[in-house]
């Protein structure tokens, strides 16, 4: 037969039988039957006419696809017909969908997808580390990483990088603040990446007094310079500092931000790090870096040779460590390198938090598509009937089994397309509203991995929550299922038993996902309310980095800080005012030796601080003994010590009046302040020495100013005081001390709110499985409760028959999921806070959350049962 349109060949079909049909009519009305009867026997002779259509559509081919079309249809009508459980069934699988579409994305593109570069797996970060100073990895002295270069054969790059917040000014406005690094002039050759525009970084780049070149990214380029293609030999203050723009890096080129590369592991995130724009050569000269200190201000990226292994370079790193632990002092010496795919490097701890995230969320899928299995079969026992008669009327097993998948499969299909939307436009709002900084942030987005995630994902769970309910409709018994009443559907022992299973493991996942965020909640409350040490109320803070080659005379440092306190010090409503030499709650930093004069053996690792006076008033530090920071310690060498730092070098001494040295230089004990978590609330109070800013005045200095307004409104002013004083300078950073607190804390706040939803989500949809499933079993008992109300059952045995349905999975499912609970929770112990892995108190909270929310759920079908009419239920029988 020719190729034709289905149509024309369904009609054509139609034509050929009914020819066939009226010409054996026509001969058996020549044998004398009337017309009825000679086309009643034509068609008795033919056959049926149905099956004949159906074996020609199997010859052209079309078979399977018409069948599925079919069941489409069939399934669609259906689920037109329970609008209610349709679009439950939908929202579920979308939510369940969207939200594990999201999170895997955020797995996929920070943890799984290799870095964005050529042949990415041979970048290394290498670090040292310093049992005298610290066990955390360090970035290297840049003396000891030139060496390494000179030394070593395994790597065809190394370079050193620093990244910073820098002033860009392009007129007479006030600098806008970007993110600026700093490298050796061979970043971008190690990285092998071109500029689409001008060129990359020369030898002769990376000598002092050469070195007045930037590159910008391609982001900066067409917002600030408005993809000016003239941009090439443009000169740009950065910093203070002129250079001439000499390319433009490629749009896909993504550099990691200063918190993903901290050269210093004690130092926390600052907040939501500036995406780097601004790439400036180093120029450093080796020679003038001392063997010793000089850690962790460089961060050094290298680039193995191909076909070379991190162990061999690390081998050959140790060796030329020996040599430079002889250059070092005595106590120094116990030196030795890492070195770390960077990719690595770059996630850091986030990759815990996000498999974390993302087992939370599967567990959350899971539950889902439990209770869809629940709902699902308790629809396949009512359709038993209606599945009785179709085999009854000779329809396979087989089919009936596709039948039921399909409605799953309809189901499951819209529910992960609007999951796939959801996730997108969730990940769209993460992306611009993020409250946390996530490492490659830029590079999270959906790709065709997360398509087939979501697709496999999809079908997955339409088999998770169909296969059940299909197998029920396979195991029918025809002839049994027809001899039972309309009103009487009942499920067997095995499928009650079953159901009760799916709501056992329904609480074993959701408990146990309760059990994590209560603990998680429980220690972010630890972390917030435990004793800071200071005082955050009404504090105000801004921080200004003060460029190098502007303000590279100290003295001009001190007139700045001194007349930005003294205008902050006379605005309205302030009651004190102060500067510090790093941001609070930032991590550890400055970390240097500290020894008494008296005697040298007594030694500590110390924080230093410059502060101006009224620093411990303002932040509200407790003075232990002596006197804080004054105006006369400006030409005295006056230190002020923490209460852990004086327990820890003169015990029961009194060390007012005592001399300590450090950098070199002798101090004197004025004053003993308590304890404080300046640094970090995660983490114990560093022992600390603060002294007069005018001893060494910092480039980067936060103010702070304690009003008796609220903090936010004194931040415009504390700006115009310091433009005031020098209107090109770029303010990096205005907030309050209580928003800072809160950054500082934005991971912990924001994995406790993710898991909070998800908790509360499960137990949700706990609560919907076991109202479903009781509710269902009360139905199917209907009769059997008419009689025992009849024979004087109380409506509170009523109450207890129904608790007892469900009452031995929800309980095996609770002791089951706190264990589960318990042992997912020794995994992640490093991320908890003051909190047990075993806590009776959160265990406690969460068995009677859990039951209250059972009990609510199991209420309403209870007191259905237990209203019922006796006489009425025996006469529906």
């Amino acid at each position: 037969m020719r190729w034709s349109p289905r149509r024309t060949r369904e009609r054509d079909l139609e034509r050929e039988l009914r020819s066939h049909l009226e010409l054996a009519a026509a001969e058996h009305e020549e044998n004398g039957l009337s017309p009825e009867e000679a086309a009643l026997a034509a068609r008795r002779a033919f056959g049926n006419t149905t099956r004949i259509m159906e074996q020609a559509r199997e010859m052209w081919g079309w078979n399977a696809a018409d069948i599925l079309l079919q069941d489409l249809r069939r399934a669609l009508r259906n689920l037109r017909k329970s609008p209610g459980f349709a679009a439950t069934a939908i929202l579920t699988l979308a939510l369940g969908i969207g939200a594990s579409t999201a999170v895997f994305t955020l797995v996929d593109s920070v943890v799984l997808k290799p870095l964005a570069y050529r042949n990415s797996g041979e970048l290394v970060a290498i670090w040292e580390h310093m049992r005298f100073l610290s066990f955390d990895p360090v970035g290297p002295n840049p003396r000891h990483a030139d060496l390494w270069k000179k030394e070593t054969t395994s790597f065809s790059g190394l370079a050193l990088v620093q990244e910073a917040l820098a002033g860009l000014s392009l007129g007479s406005e006030h600098p806008r603040l970007v993110g600026s690094v700093t490298s050796s002039a061979n970043l971008l050759d190690v990285l092998q990446v071109t500029p689409v525009l001008g060129r990359g970084f020369l030898p002769e780049d990376d000598v002092k007094g050469r070195d007045n070149v930037a590159i910008l990214t391609w982001s900066l380029w067409q917002t600030v310079f408005h993809a000016d293609p003239h941009v090439i030999g443009m000169t740009i203050r950065l910093a203070d500092v002129p250079r001439v723009v000499v390319g433009v890096l490629p749009a896909s080129f993504r550099f990691p931000d200063a918190n993903a590369l901290r050269p210093f592991s004690r130092k926390q995130k600052g907040g939501i790090a500036i995406e780097p724009s601004v790439f400036v050569p180093a120029a450093l000269d080796p020679n003038t870096f001392g063997w010793d200190g000089d850690f962790g201000n460089w961060f050094a990226l290298a680039r193995l040779k191909p076909g070379t292994d991190p162990k061999q370079a690390q081998a050959q790193l140790a060796l030329v460590e020996r040599r430079i632990a002889r250059e070092v002092p005595e106590g120094q010496r116990d030196l030795y390198t890492s070195v770390q795919p960077l990719r690595d490097a770059v996630i850091g701890d986030s990759g815990t938090a996000l498999w974390m995230l993302m087992a939370a969320v599967m567990g959350l899928m899971l539950i889902a598509c439990l209770n869809l299995a629940n709902a699902q079969l308790g629809r396949a026992v009512s359709r038993q009937r209606e599945a009785a008669v179709s085999i009854a009327l000779g329809a396979s097993r087989r089919r009936l089994i596709w039948n039921s998948l399909t409605e799953n499969l309809l189901l499951a299909a819209v529910g992960g397309s609007v999951g796939v939307g959801l996730a997108a436009a969730g990940l769209r709002l993460f992306r611009g509203y993020s409250p946390l900084d996530l490492p490659r942030l830029s590079e999270v987005h959906l790709n065709l991995t997360v398509l087939l995630f979501s697709v496999a994902l999809t079908f997955g769970s339409m088999l998770l929550f169909g296969v059940l309910p299909a197998l029920k409709l396979m195991r029918t018994d025809p002839q049994v299922s027809l001899q039972q009443s309309n009103s009487r559907t009942f499920g067997t022992k095995r499928t009650g038993r079953l159901r009760a299973c799916l709501v056992g493991l329904q609480v074993l996942g959701c408990t146990a996902l309760l059990l994590i965020t209560g603990l998680f909640s429980n220690s972010l409350l630890y972390l917030l309310h435990r004793d800071k040490g200071f005082d955050t109320t009404n504090v105000s803070l801004a921080e200004v980095r003060l460029p190098n080659k502007t303000w590279s005379a100290a003295p001009d440092r001190t007139a700045f800080a001194d007349s930005v306190l003294r205008g902050l010090r006379a605005a309205p409503g302030v009651q004190s005012a102060a500067l510090v030499s790093a941001m609070p709650l930032e991590g550890e930093t400055w970390i240097e030796g500290v020894a008494r004069i008296d005697k040298p053996n007594l030694q500590s690792l110390i924080n230093l601080r410059w502060v101006s006076p009224g620093y411990f008033e303002t932040l509200r530090e407790r003075l232990v003994a002596g006197r804080v920071l004054e105006e006369r310690d400006r030409d005295l060498n006056s230190a002020v010590v923490s209460e852990g730092l004086a327990k820890a070098l003169w015990e029961n001494e009194n060390p007012i009046g005592s001399q300590i040295a450090t950098e070199d230089r002798k101090f004197t004990v004025v004053g003993i302040v308590a304890d404080s978590r300046s640094a970090s609330m995660k983490s114990a109070p560093p022992r600390m020495v603060y002294l007069h800013y005018k001893d060494r005045p910092p480039f980067a200095v936060v103010f702070m100013v304690r009003s008796a307004r609220p903090a936010g409104e004194v931040l415009a002013g504390m700006r115009q005081t310091i433009w005031k004083s020098a209107p090109d300078l770029a303010i990096t950073r205005v907030k309050t001390m209580n928003a800072q607190l809160n950054e500082s804390l934005a991971g912990e706040r924001f994995q406790t709110m993710v898991l909070t939803a998800f908790g509360i989500a499960a137990l949700l949809l706990a609560m919907l499985g076991i109202y479903g499933v009781l509710s269902y079993s009360m139905v199917t008992r209907m009769r059997e409760i008419g009689l025992r109300i009849a024979l004087g059952a109380t409506r509170r045995r009523i109450y207890a028959l129904a608790a007892g349905e469900l009452g031995i999975p929800v309980c095996a499912g609770l002791a089951a999921g706190l264990l589960a609970g318990i042992l997912a929770a020794r995994i992640i112990r490093n991320l908890l806070y003051g909190t047990q892995v075993f806590n009776s108190s959160v265990m406690l909270i969460v068995t009677a959350l859990f039951l209250a929310a059972a009990g609510m759920a199991a209420f309403l079908p209870a007191r259905r049962a237990a209203s019922l009419d006796p006489m009425e239920t025996l006469r529906s029988e």
